[in-house]
């Protein structure tokens, strides 16, 4: 195929700072306002951003070259896939928005381009049969960065095929490309979540009996399983399934009273206590500039605050203490930034909502999510930690596990099939960024379970994340044995089936081994003779 490299200066820059026209992007005759260094080093580009006398805002760099030849293009997606930024292959289209890599797909060749993980920018790639542009976005919310000193913005890496490997070794080769080094589990991640049959109405009585459950289904594995309590633990937490507050302060209702001596009775059964929170939504008192805003019934601390940065250390520190060994972290990215960057379209240049105001506007938006994951992982200690409601590109060399995908569901599988299995496209990043999560299979009265089994086996035999959320007392005696062996083959640990046909799939349910000895498939639209289309995630 025909493919253009980015080692070199590009052909045409442009950019943004505070002031600048709203169509700056027309102005090609005039000179870019933001002060910048494209300096190539060997097998990559690092962009480099200097202070420019204005808070800078934008940064587009454009590479001409013959592309006309390309059939299909591949994108990331921004946070999480999900309904509405489903990860897939499409046609050409110029317009379309490609968060931080792009695969350009010719026959059996390939052409990837990208930006290495944590960036201190948000990169998108926009692609047209005459070459190829890198967007930076860099902004603090959505206003210019009064940049002090000099920032590597982003490094462009790239990576060609010829079809001598396939499209998802390529893929996956060029992951490891962008990302140097990533952080991994110690043991294999697998267990269960209570959030898809309890979605918050737990107890102590409630988490003792899963556990005995998990206990049941994990027999004969080597590694202990994770208990994770998700949301309804919380001080402020009332026993309803809609409207509750789930905010701080981060400490246990009466329902939880004495966690500390809950999870290390956790831990005395076999198992290893997990939690979940959501670091910047609190109902304490705070200094003035350190509240970002007010949201669902609290207020979203500012992460570019000390304060902030400060009391998120210790609260994290605290849940440590307790004895819980794995954190799982949320909705940052739509507390800071204000709004879901998942499917918001018109945001997608500028992120932001823009009633946002940090109080340190020297950083950019993807160095302040990158201080606020550095502070959690730092006061976590040996702790795993998933991040959820977070930038995976960001996350990358920080957390061991990351959520991939948008919600899965304990009312409906559709919501499962096209949340979590899209997510699953992004196999590639499996232990090339970090431990994959697509989300756990929900076993309740209202989702079937061959299904979600099949589901929680896909997770298993890829060496994902392996998490399930089991009504207790629901399986039956077939399914009861199958998610241990399940359980059993996510312990061992040593299976490492890949995508097969990633180049066609959105869906994936075919899957191979390296040697091409072991397969797998799956059939996610057995039960409704293909996709439902009337439903909502409550039913």
């Amino acid at each position: 195929m025909k493919s253009i490299s980015l080692l070199r200066k590009p052909d045409f820059v442009t950019g943004a700072v505070e002031g600048s026209p709203f169509r700056f992007e027309e102005n090609s005759s005039e000179k870019c306002p933001v002060k910048y260094d494209y300096i190539v080093e060997n097998d990559c580009a690092k962009v480099v951003v200097y202070p420019s006398g204005k808070p800078v805002k934008y940064l587009k760099l454009r590479f001409s070259g013959d592309l006309s030849t390309v059939e299909s293009v591949f994108g990331d997606q921004w946070e999480r896939s999900c309904i509405g930024a489903y990860l897939e292959w499409r046609s050409v289209m110029s317009s379309r928005v490609l968060p931080w890599y792009c695969y350009l797909r010719t026959g059996k060749s390939l052409a990837c381009y990208g930006v290495k993980t944590g960036a201190n920018a948000f990169a998108f790639w926009q692609v047209d049969p005459k070459g190829i542009t890198l967007f930076l976005n860099l902004c603090c919310a959505n206003h210019g960065t009064h940049l002090k000193a000099p920032i590597c913005a982003c490094e462009i890496v790239q990576l060609f095929s010829n079809g001598e490997e396939s499209v998802y070794v390529t893929a996956q080769n060029f992951c490891r490309k962008m990302c140097d080094k990533p952080v991994l589990p110690k043991t294999p991640i697998f267990g269960v979540n209570n959030w898809y049959w309890a979605y918050g109405c737990i107890t102590k009585e409630s988490v003792l009996k899963e556990t005995e459950q998990l206990l049941r289904m994990t027999e004969g594995c080597s590694n202990k399983p994770y208990m994770i309590i998700d949301d309804g633990w919380e001080k402020n937490r009332k026993l309803v399934q809609q409207g509750a507050y789930i905010g701080g302060p981060w400490l246990p209702n009466k329902r939880f009273k004495n966690i500390q001596a809950f999870a290390e009775k956790l831990s005395a059964m076999g198992v290893r206590p997990g939690i979940w929170f959501r670091p910047l939504l609190t109902r304490d008192k705070l200094p003035e500039e350190a509240q970002l805003t007010t949201a669902s019934g609290g207020k979203i601390m500012d992460p570019t605050h000390p304060f902030t940065l400060e009391q998120i250390g210790m609260d994290v520190e605290r849940i440590r203490s307790w004895g819980f060994e794995l954190i799982k972290h949320d909705f940052s990215t739509i507390d800071f930034l204000g709004h879901s960057i998942l499917t918001s379209e018109k945001h997608d240049y500028l992120l932001s909502a823009d009633d946002r105001l940090p109080y340190d506007r020297t950083q950019t938006s993807a160095t302040v999510l990158k201080n606020l994951y550095s502070v959690i992982q730092k006061a976590a200690g040996n702790a795993e930690i998933i991040g959820c409601n977070t930038v995976g590109h960001l996350c990358a060399g920080i957390h061991s596990i990351q959520r991939v995908g948008g919600d899965t569901s304990g009312r409906v599988f559709e919501w499962t099939k096209r949340d979590g299995v899209n997510s699953v496209m992004r196999l590639p990043q499996n232990e090339t960024f970090f431990n994959v999560d697509p989300d756990c299979a929900a076993f309740t009265k209202k989702v079937d379970e061959e299904l979600n089994l099949d589901y929680l086996e896909l997770c298993a035999c890829t060496g994902m994340t392996t998490i399930a959320s089991v009504e207790p007392d629901i399986l039956s005696k077939k399914g009861f044995k199958r998610i241990n062996e399940i359980f059993r083959l996510a312990d061992q640990n040593t299976m490492r089936l890949h995508i097969d046909g990633f180049e066609n799939s959105a869906e994936p349910y075919r899957f191979v081994s390296a040697d091409g000895k072991q397969t797998k498939e799956f059939d996610w639209w057995k039960k409704h003779k293909g996709s439902r289309v009337a439903l909502t995630w409550y039913d």
